[in-house]
């Protein structure tokens, strides 16, 4: 018998619902592609390949992405994060 809750597809969907978000397409090689493009950001491009599995070959054909932050500093505007007071 499988382990309960093996599936994570269906958990990760069953969390989003609970918490009011709705699901993407694609949903783990979403996460798979931005996690590749933020560690692409402080690391060379082999290390995070060899850290996630892929080649440098795969990982700038399937998980290279332009965030808005690109653009933002491109633009030369300073990113500002949204702080919820309590």
């Amino acid at each position: 018998m499988g382990r309960k809750n093996a599936n994570l597809r269906y958990e990760l969907l069953r969390l989003l619902r609970r918490a009011g978000v709705s699901g993407w397409p694609r949903l783990f090689h979403s996460m798979r592609a931005s996690r590749q493009a933020e560690l692409q950001r402080e690391f060379p491009l082999h290390v995070v390949c060899s850290w996630l599995g892929n080649s440098p070959r795969i990982a700038q054909q399937s998980y290279s992405l332009v965030t808005e932050d690109d653009f933002a500093r491109a633009a030369g505007a300073k990113k500002v994060m949204a702080v919820k007071q309590i």
